[in-house]
């Protein structure tokens, strides 16, 4: 099982909120992304801190300011985020020894697939998949 955590989490949530936004540019306050994404406002305010020390995002002073991405979408995979926020996409105990376990080469095995999965995964795809999820109508009797 991969455990993920909460922050990584949120971080995840918060990039994606602002690449729904990146065709136009625009800049999303921090209250937006918080409430768009449901993350805890003082929980977004140290995380988006980390995203923009990790080159994810940039922030926007003044009035009129708040959070946009540094890059665009299509640049940003879930697997660079998860490595950067939280180190290593698939951890294998320090307590299997290769002499010891059958079963490690198996472990790296599923380790080199998740993190292929996630190199081919980028947030303009999820965005994309979030749009196109916000367009199908919902009946209701």
């Amino acid at each position: 099982m991969i455990r993920i955590s909460t922050e990584l989490e949120y971080g995840l949530r918060a990039i994606l909120e602002l690449a729904l936004n990146y065709s136009d540019k625009k800049i999303i306050k921090i209250k937006q992304i918080a409430k768009n994404q449901d993350i805890p406002l003082k929980y977004l305010e140290q995380i988006l801190i980390q995203l923009k020390l990790l080159g994810f995002v940039e922030s926007v002073r003044g009035k009129d300011g708040g959070y946009r991405l540094a890059k665009a979408p299509q640049e940003i995979t879930i697997a660079e985020v998860m490595r950067k926020m939280g180190g290593s996409l698939f951890e294998i105990s320090q307590r299997i020894s290769k002499k010891d376990s059958v079963f490690l080469e198996i472990w790296e095995k599923v380790g080199r697939e998740v993190n292929e999965i996630l190199e081919k995964i980028d947030f303009e795809q999820i965005a994309r998949k979030v749009r196109k999820l916000q367009t199908i109508p919902i009946y209701q009797i």
